[in-house]
């Protein structure tokens, strides 16, 4: 599924606010929790590959370097590096280990995929401000609501209070999503095809702090507010960002920083 037709002729006004547009977002959401979060659900072929695994026979790729019952390395180095403002080169080692590579990159070819599935090609310059758009929808919860998949979840499932909604509860969770593209990057290396990655961090790095001053979540930016000026700001920086993944990283380091410790100076 491609841009609107609306966005066709340029971009003064690229963030389309229509419904269809929202319902574009939404599918795009659901069909990355089919794969992840609710497998068992949509896909319960994977045991859970795409997540932390079914509990048996499955561990599950995210395993290799996210936490969950525990804190797998790469996450550490991730941390470190993250808190440190530092070199990266003991995150680069921990993501390159062969266990962990091909964890990363076979989550990184699904969402490869299903993004050029609802998106497009993602060095289109107009596919780069709709999928920015969806990020800003996602991360301040203005997406239509996931109807049909908060009827499938039981009531006594823990994943029924937030199964109604396309948005992120887990503030945790953003940073999580950025270990695992900036694993990708060290792991392709320089001279790979980063720029569906490079738009990934661009939305890391614009829907984090969006999470965060829309809905409270954690600290972010002192300059940051839920109003149209910070919108505007996040789009501006955004579309920057988009052609500088290692100003993107810095930032969501940052944001990780101010998370933990308070503003930034």
């Amino acid at each position: 599924m491609s841009h609107d037709s609306e966005n066709a002729g340029g971009t003064e006004s690229p963030f389309s606010k229509s419904a269809d547009s929202g319902r574009r977002y939404a599918a795009w959401f659901h069909e990355l929790d089919a794969w992840t979060e609710y497998w068992d659900i949509y896909h319960p072929e994977t045991n859970g590959r795409f997540y932390f695994g079914n509990g048996d026979t499955e561990a599950g790729l995210l395993t290799r370097f996210l936490p969950r019952e525990q804190r797998p390395p790469a996450f550490i180095a991730w941390i470190q590096m993250a808190l440190s403002n530092d070199s990266s080169e003991a995150f680069v080692a921990e993501v390159r280990k062969p266990e962990v590579a091909s964890a990363v990159m076979e989550v990184d070819s699904l969402v490869a995929r299903l993004f050029t599935d609802h998106f497009g090609d993602a060095t289109d310059p107009r596919v780069q401000i709709d999928y920015l758009e969806a990020i800003f929808q996602f991360a301040t919860d203005s997406l239509p609501p996931a109807v049909e998949r908060y009827g499938r979840i039981r009531d006594d499932d823990p994943r029924k209070r937030t199964a109604g909604r396309h948005t992120l509860d887990g503030d945790l969770m953003w940073f999580a999503w950025a270990l695992h593209v900036e694993a990708a990057i060290a792991i392709a290396g320089e001279t790979g095809d980063n720029s569906l990655r490079a738009l990934m961090l661009a939305g890391v790095a614009t829907g984090c702090p969006a999470n965060f001053a829309w809905r409270g979540h954690r600290r972010t930016r002192s300059e940051y507010h839920a109003d149209p000026g910070t919108t505007d700001l996040l789009r501006k920086r955004g579309v920057e960002w988009i052609s500088d993944p290692h100003a993107a990283a810095e930032e969501i380091h940052a944001l990780y920083r101010i998370r933990e410790w308070g503003e930034d100076l």
